[in-house]
């Protein structure tokens, strides 16, 4: 089991936001909770929000115990004694020399082979007054192990992702830097990639001469939970498929490197094959909506809920069409969909095989699912004869949930500690954020058009009619879970 290397310490920007209550204090918790951590290790805070240390703890309590439900009291109370706050502005480098004074003191007895990290879990337009003043400041230093967590999103567009690029790549090396996408953290989203490399029959299946159409579909029951100010700038086209999305399908096209060759390099050569396919307008490979409100279930719609503008035309839900030109899927349409406020939380992957030629009333085409986040697992629809002399059949489906079993921990748990450790090969390279960007950027172009049409759809439903329309013209239709 992989462990944090003695000692370390934390440093994250951003440290009264959002994501760091959601997502990063239950993470790091886990990790002590585990026995992952070494004796000495400091976790610091730093925001604009006026807190002492005290105050910043009970913060960092709340965010464990409304995510975890039950904790480990002695565990949690001797994790708080490692949690400490710095109150500073992001773009002044005085507070940032006070930042680096309280982080020496707090590493005195570390020793020389200490790690010291920073955590960027700030908006993408702070990122370069954050960067430009870790070197000055002290804070990053030759001579000390480092590293630069950065979560996604980088960038706004492809023009923003390069300003953010020159400026870490200004300040740190390419052995600093960690870019993080929590996808890459989940084990279900991993074993796309590890159930292809050990079953050699599921790998001899995905060709393009079985294979019919591919779906990859994230599904979202929640609304914006207190994220309106970062997603009324995002979008769902930006939010999940520029990172997400295209993570899966990089991952189910990759070809399996050889144990002495690069795995990041395979991975980003298969997001690179990723292309639109031909068509007369982009308006014909996506689609996109916005939930309104649903009266039945009380759900407001997306323009009611809090901070968000009155006429705001930000999609909560995309459609888009991709292919790939790697040989063994060249020719599989892949129909990706994700959308908020829908009848069912689910990601998942579908891939329906070719029909060989009819076979009796109630057959159907095979299919694999597999089904990342719900209800995990993998489901194989075959099909059987019922009894009688003429053929008929009925569904033959067979299934396993994907539970992860052994060393399990939430994906910022185990991303954490794999930067920590200096394992990079689940962190996306630059030139893998450039490629999804160039492939993004014109759709999210065509999409903000006000000319673009922006079906609405009652939240809780199954989304938009118009997405079963769109794929229809392709003569399929969405499959059900």
């Amino acid at each position: 089991m992989l462990s944090a290397p003695p000692p370390f310490s934390l440093i994250l920007f951003g440290a009264s936001g959002h994501l760091a209550k959601l997502k990063i204090y239950p993470a790091l918790y886990v990790l002590a909770l585990k026995k992952r951590f070494p004796e000495k290790y400091a976790i610091l805070g730093y925001a604009r929000s006026e807190m002492d240390d005290e105050e910043f703890r009970k913060l960092v309590e709340t965010s464990v115990r409304v995510s975890m439900g039950e904790v480990n009291e002695r565990v949690l109370s001797e994790f708080l004694t490692h949690v400490h706050y710095q109150v500073g502005q992001y773009d002044q480098e005085k507070d940032f020399k006070d930042l680096a004074k309280k982080t020496e003191t707090l590493e005195k007895g570390f020793g020389k082979d200490s790690v010291r990290m920073v955590y960027l879990s700030v908006p993408p337009t702070v990122f370069t007054n954050v960067l430009n003043l870790l070197t000055p400041s002290g804070i990053h230093k030759e001579g000390q192990p480092f590293r630069c967590i950065v979560e996604k999103p980088l960038g706004h567009d492809l023009k923003s992702f390069e300003a953010i690029r020159e400026s870490l790549q200004c300040c740190f090396t390419e052995e600093e830097i960690y870019l993080l996408d929590h996808y890459l953290g989940k084990e279900a989203v991993r074993n796309i990639y590890y159930l292809r490399l050990a079953n050699p029959v599921l790998e001899r299946l995905f060709k393009n001469t079985l294979i019919r159409h591919v779906e990859v579909v994230a599904a979202e029951s929640d609304g914006l939970e207190g994220r309106a100010g970062y997603f009324e700038e995002t979008g769902t086209l930006r939010d999940m498929f520029q990172s997400h999305l295209l993570d899966i399908c990089t991952l189910m096209t990759m070809r399996t490197p050889a144990p002495d060759e690069s795995f990041r390099l395979y991975r980003r050569n298969a997001l690179e094959q990723l292309y639109l396919p031909p068509a007369a307008s982009i308006g014909e490979l996506t689609t996109q909506g916005q939930y309104g409100p649903n009266p039945e279930r009380n759900f407001p719609g997306y323009i009611q809920e809090d901070g968000i503008a009155e006429h705001s035309r930000t999609n909560t839900f995309v459609t888009l069409k991709l292919a790939t030109r790697t040989s063994r899927w060249e020719g599989i349409p892949f129909y990706l969909l994700s959308g908020k406020r829908l009848d069912r939380k689910e990601t998942r992957i579908s891939i329906e095989f070719q029909v060989a030629h009819p076979v009796g009333l109630g057959s159907y085409p095979n299919r694999l699912d597999i089904i990342l986040q719900g209800e995990a697992g993998l489901r194989l629809h075959l099909q059987t004869k019922l009894g009688g002399s003429e053929p008929q059949f009925r569904p033959l489906i067979m299934s396993d949930p994907l539970v992860c079993m052994g060393d399990c921990l939430p994906e910022h748990s185990l991303l954490l500690l794999e930067a920590i450790a200096g394992k990079q090969q689940w962190f996306l390279t630059f030139e893998e954020v450039r490629i999804a960007w160039r492939l993004i950027d014109p759709v999210q172009k065509y999409l903000e058009d006000p000319k673009t049409p922006l079906a609405i759809y009652p939240a809780g439903t199954a989304g938009p009619k118009e997405a079963n329309d769109w794929i229809a013209r392709d003569g399929l239709e969405w499959l059900k879970s």
